[in-house]
């Protein structure tokens, strides 16, 4: 018989698949755990009790699914987006975000979209800008819940989610804006003015972006004018209704009536409004001579190239000396340098306002210069097979995928990559007006796979990671000593592991994403050895947590780093992950009985000294679904007080006046909660049919909730035999030493249905005193006998916090 003392001195490994329980030589294995559901590992080693939840609200229709969006602007402006069936509603500081005073309406006011009015009892959001559109009227108003405020968005409930059941709207921040990504719908972007004033706007994307332009010859496209509203008419079939609000590139293919600018070139009497091509781009000359003048103008040596107003294309001052020659003027000294006046670019917009048939439709004149080119003598435009039809419209499908690079907007639609120009995010030119390509135009770029590939999620960092069904890709420049522009761009495959269309989690130069299966968390990362991106599976050690699929992420930055998710079955998960100090550790999470999270995201405390943890949490409240709005409560720290312990969930805190009754409890109506009275535990009680409870002794401090239990199992002991390992050999644990760290509160034993509880109360407590919170050892004779398992387990199941640090047994094992 072998004896020995080993110690469990980290758990930082966190919950470890079954498939490991013999894996003894595996590095991780001592510092793993067999179960670890409420509690998380820190970095330090401990195995820390996760707090409760708090109750916020109730999400705007029970029986439907809604989204959590983080938005985070400054350290103490951050907002958690509920994204509903065509609404958005708001959450700042713990709480929601109300609107109260609205003025009532006034027919007389000219209302603008945000605005807000109250007719009787009923604030409406003011949809479009009208006069005298009294609400409610639905295209106009939108009519709000009491004084929560809310915004309507234009995204149905059918499409909030994929069909991977991951969130279906890729969302991108810079500044007040939030920029939206639908492929079903077209980019839209939601602006923030005040906590009380929020818009979403379609985005206007200017100027692109563009499908190929078309080479068939025969295909011509006129329009009736060149500015404002416009007919355009095909020779073939081209249009529908669906091009509705897309763009046409007109490119002319015949300049005949409108000659090169040269130098030295005559012009007769007066050469106001003659017209020439120069630098890519038409100007009209603006030089008005004298009506008895006889002489002839000529151009100077300067091309024009401005973009703007008149400039001259020489200098010097005009000279008008002439004599007579029978009976007409000859110019002794031709004027040198005429006035030009920049007119538009080679090439033009239109806006599709309105389809008429498969080969006429009516638009608008836009673009900077907001005039086509006129390229006929009666200067309209001149048809044409140069011409090109959005990448955006119905038809084609919209952008997917949203995020920023290198000082631009990225949109991701299947296979290609769309980039704005440098600092101006909604203008896709990938030309300038002088019908160049420079460094800071637009980008377009179509990846090259061997497979009918779509991008699921597009992520920046040192480059541009994007992920695909089949694969993973890295896109920056392919001359690292250029800038990042139109032909110096290089996309390059780095995996094949294929990824899910959830939102990955970008952590420095590395990302966390989702497995094409939802069940595989992987790293991409640089290799400095390799000179290039590589992934790594970080949920080989733990292949069974995410069973089920991952449809959300979000990272924990402080006080501990972790990545939540959410689990397709609505289990919450929990990923610990320290590179520098390789702790990689899951753990489990339920948020009650019959419960599960349905969506999730993160944004800093209100204090900014954590970051906190959103949850939409569905539970069955008296036979009923419910969907809730709650956050992570903070842990306990040392110093603080031992009543501000929050580690009930769905729960809500009464503070106040003595009192033996505790009311508005009416989101757990019929449920047994559990009570902290002034930092006591308080024996369960039931919520009645009007929310209230009823105490056995009067508190000023209460928090109450559902009761949820923490459990701890290690994996099974190996402290090694006179004959070699311990594994499979009967043993007997004889005692065991727990060191705890703030705890008041445990059971322990060889298994879940076999617990003995600790006790923390000294005899010098006070028995009208809550307990204090221990911090030491606790020496537990063990109640077990003979076995070959040797499992410790350790559950917490009072509304109260519990770290466990190490744990030390005295085990003797038999030889066989």
């Amino acid at each position: 018989m072998a004896k020995a003392s080993p110690i469990r001195t980290a758990f930082n490994a966190g919950e470890l698949s079954p498939l490991i329980d013999g894996r003894i030589d595996a590095q991780k294995y001592n510092n793993g755990t067999r179960i670890m559901e409420n509690f998380y590992p820190t970095v330090q080693g401990p195995a820390a009790r996760r707090p409760g939840t708090r109750y916020v609200t109730s999400v705007k229709n029970q029986n439907n699914r809604s989204w959590l969006v983080p938005f985070e602007f400054s350290s103490n402006q951050n907002f958690v987006l509920e994204f509903g069936d065509n609404y958005i509603r708001f959450y700042t500081n713990h709480g929601q975000v109300l609107i109260t005073g609205s003025p009532a309406y006034d027919g007389t006011t000219a209302y603008a979209r945000g605005d807000v009015v109250r007719v009787g009892s009923v604030n409406y959001y003011c949809r479009i800008a009208n006069t005298g559109v009294a609400p409610p009227n639905l295209p106009y108003w939108w009519p709000m819940t009491g004084d929560i405020y809310e915004i309507p968005t234009g995204y149905p409930l059918s499409a909030l989610a994929s069909s991977d059941g991951t969130f279906a709207i890729s969302t991108s921040q810079t500044g007040d804006v939030v920029y939206m990504a639908h492929p079903d719908y077209p980019l839209k972007k939601l602006s923030r003015f005040s906590n009380t004033r929020w818009i979403v706007t379609n985005v206007n994307v200017k100027n692109g972006p563009f499908k190929d332009i078309n080479v068939d010859q025969d295909a011509q496209i006129s329009v009736s004018g060149t500015t404002g509203t416009v007919t355009v008419t095909a020779t073939k079939d081209i249009f529908n209704a669906n091009l509705v609000n897309s763009v046409i590139y007109l490119e002319p293919t015949d300049w005949s009536t409108i000659p090169k600018w040269q130098p030295g070139s005559d012009y007769d009497y007066n050469p106001n409004g003659q017209r020439v091509r120069s630098d890519g781009k038409v100007y009209i000359c603006r030089t008005n001579a004298a009506p008895t003048s006889g002489y002839i103008f000529q151009t100077g040596g300067s091309a024009p190239t401005h973009l703007r107003g008149i400039e001259k294309d020489g200098s010097g001052n005009p000279l008008y000396t002439y004599t007579s020659g029978g009976d007409r003027f000859v110019p002794l000294v031709q004027r040198r340098g005429l006035d030009w006046e920049y007119l538009h670019p080679s090439f033009g917009y239109v806006k599709i306002t309105q389809y008429v048939d498969a080969k006429t439709v009516i638009g608008v004149v836009i673009g900077e210069s907001g005039q086509l080119p006129d390229t006929s003598l009666a200067r309209s435009f001149r048809p044409s097979w140069r011409w090109a039809l959005s990448a955006f419209s119905t038809d084609e499908g919209y952008p997917s995928h949203v995020t920023f690079f290198r000082e631009r907007l990225v949109l991701a639609k299947n296979q290609q990559l769309f980039f704005s120009k440098v600092g101006d995010f909604e203008n896709f030119a990938a030309l300038n007006e002088s019908s160049q390509i420079v460094a800071d135009q637009a980008i377009s770029v179509t990846m090259s796979t061997d497979k009918a590939d779509s991008i699921q999620w597009i992520a920046p960092g040192q480059l541009l990671l994007i992920g695909t069904n089949s694969g993973e890709f890295v896109c920056g420049e392919n001359a690292t000593t250029q800038a990042f522009a139109p032909g110096n761009v290089k996309i390059e495959q780095t995996s094949a592991d294929g990824s899910r269309g959830c939102t990955p989690i970008r952590i420095g130069n590395s990302v966390l994403f989702m497995q094409r299966s939802g069940r595989k968390l992987k790293e991409m990362a640089y290799s400095f050895e390799n000179n290039t991106y590589q992934t790594t599976d970080l949920s080989v050690l733990s292949e069974h947590i995410t069973r089920g699929g991952v449809i959300q992420m979000a990272w924990h930055k402080e006080p501990y780093v972790a990545a939540w998710m959410v689990r397709g079955d609505g289990a919450l998960l929990g990923f610990t992950f320290n590179k520098e100090q390789e702790v990689i550790g899951w753990h489990r999470h339920r948020i009650g009985t019959n419960a599960s999270v349905e969506s999730l995201c993160v944004i800093p405390n209100p204090n900014n000294d954590r970051d906190d943890l959103w949850m939409i949490v569905r539970r069955n409240i008296e036979g009923q679904t419910r969907r809730y709005v709650e956050y992570l409560e903070r842990d306990y720290e040392q110093g603080m007080d031992e009543e501000d312990a929050f580690y009930v969930d769905g729960g809500a805190t009464y503070e106040g006046v003595a009192t033996t009754t505790i009311s508005g409890i009416t989101h757990l109506i019929g449920k047994t909660v559990d009570v902290v009275a002034n930092g006591a535990i308080h024996p369960p009680v039931v919520v009645s049919p009007t929310g209230t409870i009823d105490l056995q002794f009067p508190v000023t401090k209460a928090h109450v909730g559902l009761g949820y239990n923490s459990t701890l199992q290690l994996n099974r002991i190996e402290a090694g035999a006179e004959d070699g390992t311990a594994q499979g050999k009967t043993k007997r644990i004889t005692k065991v030493t727990f060191r705890f760290n703030n705890t008041v509160g445990a059971k322990v034993g060889p298994d879940v249905g076999q617990l003995d509880l600790i006790s923390f109360r000294k005899p010098s407590d006070p028995m009208d005193q809550p307990v204090p919170f221990f911090t030491g050892d606790k020496l537990v004779e063990w109640p077990n006998g003979y076995d070959t398992e040797g499992y410790i387990t350790i559950r917490q199941d009072q509304p109260l916090p519990m770290t466990v640090v190490a744990i030390m047994p005295q085990v003797s094992t038999f030889d066989r």
